[in-house]
């Protein structure tokens, strides 16, 4: 809410000037007309308000879990370990070992081959769908050698449910009201949709364990230990480690000497006019943080293989969507992992912490008072949009 609304005139454009009803309040006090009784400090927030009360106990928590926050982790069943057919005069025709006990030559030893259900074949399907890339930077100062791996398989899963567990119970009576007891336990459905890569491996590696269940050459199942896998499935916390990917001082840009002196002028004129200033990374106590993700909870599913992979749906009008399909597992059961020492982590959590706002990409609009930046980004998107170079850009695509 503006007091005061004024503004000047630079050429084609218009620059609105106001004073906010915060900052005119705060001249009032340092002119000592208003006196709110409230006794504030700079950088001082109420301590004992219930909205303060509800942020501590949020922060005590670490923030809410997002949905889109997760990680899944997916093994290799075994295959079919089988006899192989070495070529060469001196080879002696046979190499590799028969864990599986197929006899070599038969059908199902050919038709396993042209299924890739052997385990050599099939995980060569296992590793192009699920190729790996590792970062070039540390994760931590903590631990200099770990870093973040990456898989397309699991990165390329774009949804996967937490089952529920259920425990079935019956009614029963020995004296007076009945009363249920348990009698088994019932694990609900577990569904997960993939995106499709440009070179179709993940929807090729599904269909080959699929026919590594059932053979349709021959009609026959192969056994229960050469086609079940385990997977991992966790939801993460968005973190900030006190460290940073840079690892020694530099000099200072020209465009962070700009900033820093901004950051300084809005600083005078909040103080001239009796208006709080932000957190600095000095009052804080710590650095910007640099992201980390930390598994909050996490369920290991045993022995499952995929029950039914569903439809790729193909459109002409789908130009800005993705290809996908759906896996539903069936399963022996699920456990959840023992994390540790979740909630009493010596590092920041973003998602109730104070991020950095960049003004929609200007450069040190961050910096000055509200009534400048407002107004100058909408002016430079203004000017953006009409510029030129814009009009020139929609001319040429």
């Amino acid at each position: 809410m503006a007091i005061f609304k004024g503004g000047i005139k630079m050429g084609t454009h218009d620059f609105p000037m106001s004073i906010s009803k915060q900052r005119g309040q705060g001249i009032l006090r340092k002119l000592d007309i208003l006196q709110d009784g409230k006794g504030r400090k700079a950088h001082e927030k109420d301590a004992m308000g219930e909205v303060q009360a509800i942020r501590t106990v949020v922060g005590m928590g670490e923030g809410f879990t997002m949905p889109v926050n997760f990680k899944v982790e997916f093994a290799m069943p075994k295959g079919i370990d089988q006899e192989t057919l070495n070529q060469g005069p001196h080879s002696g025709g046979k190499g590799g070992t028969n864990g599986s006990k197929v006899k070599f030559g038969g059908l199902d030893w050919q038709t396993h081959i042209m299924n890739k259900s052997t385990t050599k074949e099939f995980k060569r399907l296992y590793d192009s769908a699920q190729a790996a890339a590792s970062t070039t930077y540390k994760l931590s100062q903590d631990d200099p050698g770990r870093k973040r791996e990456l898989q397309k398989l699991n990165l390329y899963c774009s949804k996967v449910s937490i089952p529920e567990k259920s425990i079935q119970t019956t009614l029963i009576k020995q004296y007076g009201a009945p009363f249920p007891y348990p009698q088994g336990v019932q694990y609900g459905t577990i569904s997960t949709t993939f995106y499709c890569d440009g070179a179709m491996q993940i929807k090729n590696y599904f269909d080959a364990w699929q026919k590594l269940i059932y053979n349709d050459l021959t009609g026959n199942f192969n056994y229960y230990n050469e086609y079940v896998a385990d997977f991992d499935v966790y939801t993460r916390t968005t973190m900030g480690n006190s460290g940073t990917l840079k690892t020694k001082q530099q000099k200072p840009t020209a465009m962070e000497e700009i900033s820093r002196d901004l950051k300084k002028a809005t600083a005078d004129l909040n103080d001239f006019t009796g208006v709080d200033n932000p957190r600095s990374k000095a009052q804080n106590g710590q650095p910007i943080p640099t992201v980390n993700f930390r598994e909050s909870y996490g369920i290991k599913v045993f022995d499952c293989f995929p029950a039914r992979v569903g439809e790729i749906v193909l459109a002409h009008d789908a130009t800005d969507q993705i290809a996908t399909f759906d896996v539903e597992w069936s399963y022996l059961k699920w456990n959840p992992f023992k994390i540790g020492n979740v909630g009493n982590r010596s590092r920041i959590n973003l998602a109730v912490g104070e991020f950095r706002n960049e003004k929609d990409g200007f450069p040190f609009l961050e910096d000055l008072p509200p009534e400048l930046s407002g107004p100058l980004t909408s002016r430079l998107d203004q000017a953006m949009v009409t510029s030129p170079l814009q009009k020139g850009a929609n001319l040429f695509g």
